[in-house]
């Protein structure tokens, strides 16, 4: 082995170290694990017995009621010409009919891929870190029955390549091919130690996975002499992320990582060989576009730098960081802010509890009155109904009065609750039930506040999905091969297309990526309800935009219907209005109960009954 082959793996190994440090000490700021454990219900940070210690999980609270909000379905994706470097017609045309079918692969793989289950988990992570998800296409190896033998083509003739030389079956073929998107727990990603908020400032990307012994071999990736060289000294060295295990844990069997016990050589006792885990790293250098493979403990590289795969355009990964920071990658992580407040209104729920359990009378007894001295003992250990005796009239014991509870101690829990409330990036209670809004203004007022603050994390996950499916479409483009007929369900209907490989051919121009965003958010019916009738009530005023496909389809994605069909039987209404096959819209019948401006306060008005909201502006509609 050259020195030059040591010193490249000593370097990154260095780098992985350095920037393990710098996550280290965001970690350690921020308290990432310490609201982990919250939300698990580990709250009780000693003073208390568990059983006098109340937990009101409020993290568990709030990231319920925040999570349906931002993600409770996914959303329709949508592929569109975005610009043409050809002026003929007849290729825009053809590019935007690609678009259509990319669109409709695209809207398939999403629940081939479970893009639901994964997305939430990782904006359950971006509430306490950082969310990130990785695109990749996957396919396994099989000894191929055919190895070294000549490859023929359709008319039975053996390939040749460039030289005239026959082309010869490879030894391994790959099977159970498929698109994977993946969920990377934070603890195991890294920038390196100099990134700053944004992407360009961004040298490396690392991904941490943990691999047996036997997958590391079956693995064919990686450096045979790498792999034997692990296999026989390496594994266990790093049980976890930024967890070191001291000499005098592991003379004791420290326990890491499940109870395991190690020996002095990191290596987990009893454990058969091919079950040891080792620890690498996937490192993309974001600035050179290459990619490599380092295991820790190693003593070359797991795999050398090599371009990056075909389809991927820098990196794998799609990010999700709520707030940023103006000198750092890692963010500020939402759930970190209210910790401390979360803790202070346990502490005071579980005093307010011992006090009220507590049994400890004191009294003041003049013994001179008593008959004999084991009196007095019948007061301290005397059950229910113990009479004593006495040689006076008067009273001889009297209790204590023992300390009440301040009442400032009641109202400190609705100070606490009001201010994790907007910590923890929540809104105010009028806010999360509009319904109870005494006036239409401050029903308004608050819904626009609602709206606002959930707009704003939802167009950061948005985007996130938005990049998710554009790697993705990356990802099909390079690697599908011949045709394959998928289920269409969504705006277009319930049918079934023809992907072919030819429809992912490079055109002369670009693709965009587009979101429903409606689509993402939890349909109730009072909710559909409300934006349905909000939307008759426009074209019942001003029936002529039945007329215009672009604007209606407009005004059925702001009301967040997407409805393909709906949109066809509009239109044709509207022709059969203005063909006067049918009469406008009068100043007869019921006006629909909604105001089109605000939906969401609109429905729960509706829900609350007799505070539903009577505007005006809503016309009538046929029928």
């Amino acid at each position: 082995m050259s020195k030059k082959t040591e010193k490249i793996q000593a370097s990154w190994e260095n780098k992985i170290s350095r920037a393990k440090a710098v996550r280290s000490a965001w970690k350690a700021l921020f308290k990432v694990d310490k609201a982990r454990d919250y939300l698990d219900g580990k709250q009780n940070e000693g003073g208390f017995s568990e059983e006098d210690f109340i937990v009101v999980n409020n993290v568990y609270s709030h990231l319920k009621a925040q999570l349906p909000a931002l993600y409770a379905a996914d959303p329709y994706f949508y592929v569109k010409l975005k610009k043409s470097y050809s002026p003929k017609p007849e290729d825009i045309a053809l590019f935007e009919k690609r678009g259509k079918i990319r669109q409709s692969y695209l809207n398939y793989l999403k629940d081939e891929v479970e893009l639901k289950q994964k997305v939430r988990l990782n904006i359950q992570d971006a509430f306490f870190s950082y969310g990130v998800i990785k695109t990749r296409f996957h396919a396994d190896y099989e000894k191929n029955g055919s190895a070294n033998e000549p490859m023929t083509g359709d008319d039975g003739e053996p390939l040749l390549d460039e030289s005239g030389g026959p082309i010869l079956e490879p030894e391994y073929v790959p099977v159970n091919e498929r698109y994977v998107v993946e969920r990377i727990h934070p603890d195991d990603f890294l920038w390196d130690e100099d990134a700053g908020p944004l992407p360009d400032s961004w040298n490396w990307l690392g991904h941490g996975v943990t691999i047996t012994a036997d997958d590391l071999i079956s693995d064919r990736r990686f450096d045979k002499a790498a792999v034997r060289s692990l296999t026989k000294t390496g594994g266990d060295r790093m049980p976890k992320d930024d967890e070191a295990i001291t000499r005098e844990d592991r003379k004791k069997g420290g326990e890491v990582k499940g109870s395991a016990e190690f020996d002095d050589n990191y290596h987990q006792k009893e454990t058969p060989p091919g079950e040891r885990k080792i620890r690498y790293w996937e490192i993309y250098n974001l600035k050179k576009k290459t990619w490599l493979c380092v295991a820790e403990g190693a003593d070359r590289l797991l795999m050398d730098e090599k371009k990056i795969p075909v389809g991927v355009e820098t990196d794998p990964f799609s990010i999700l960081r709520f707030t940023l920071r103006d000198d750092s990658p890692y963010p500020i992580p939402p759930m970190s802010q209210g910790l401390g407040v979360a803790k202070e209104y346990n502490l005071a729920r579980s005093d307010i509890q011992k006090h009220r359990k507590r049994f400890n009378r004191k009294y003041e007894l003049n013994v001179n009155g008593l008959i004999g001295e084991d009196e007095a003992s019948k007061l301290e250990n005397g059950e229910d109904g113990t009479i004593i005796r006495k040689m006076t009239s008067e009273t001889l014991c009297i209790p204590i009065q023992d300390a009440m509870v301040d009442q400032t101690r009641y109202q400190e829990l609705a100070y606490l609750k009001a201010e994790m409330i907007e910590l923890f990036g929540g809104s105010s209670d009028e806010a999360r039930g509009i319904a109870g809004a005494d006036s239409a203004t401050q029903a308004g007022i608050l819904d626009k506040r609602l709206e606002m603050r959930e707009g704003d994390s939802m167009s950061m996950v948005i985007d996130q999905v938005r990049d998710v499916a554009r790697k993705l479409d990356m990802l099909v483009q390079v690697n599908i091969t011949g045709e394959e007929a998928v289920k269409v369900t969504g705006p277009q209907g319930e049918f079934w297309e023809l992907v072919r490989e030819q429809d992912y051919e490079k055109i002369n121009g670009e693709f965009e990526y587009g979101v429903n965003v409606g689509a993402t958010i939890p349909q109730l019916p009072q909710m559909e309800r409300s934006s349905f009738l909000a939307v008759l009530g426009i074209l019942g005023n001003v029936p002529h935009f039945l007329t215009q496909p672009r604007l209606l389809k407009r005004i059925l994605e702001m009301h967040h219907i997407d409805d393909e069909a709906l949109l066809n039987d509009l239109l044709e209404l509207g022709k059969q209005i203005m063909g006067g096959q049918m009469p406008q819209p009068g100043q007869t019948g019921s006006q629909p109960n909604v105001s089109e401006s605000r939906p969401v306060s609109a429905a729960g008005g509706q829900a609350g009954g007799p505070k539903s909201l009577n505007l005006p502006g809503a016309g009538n509609f046929p029928g």
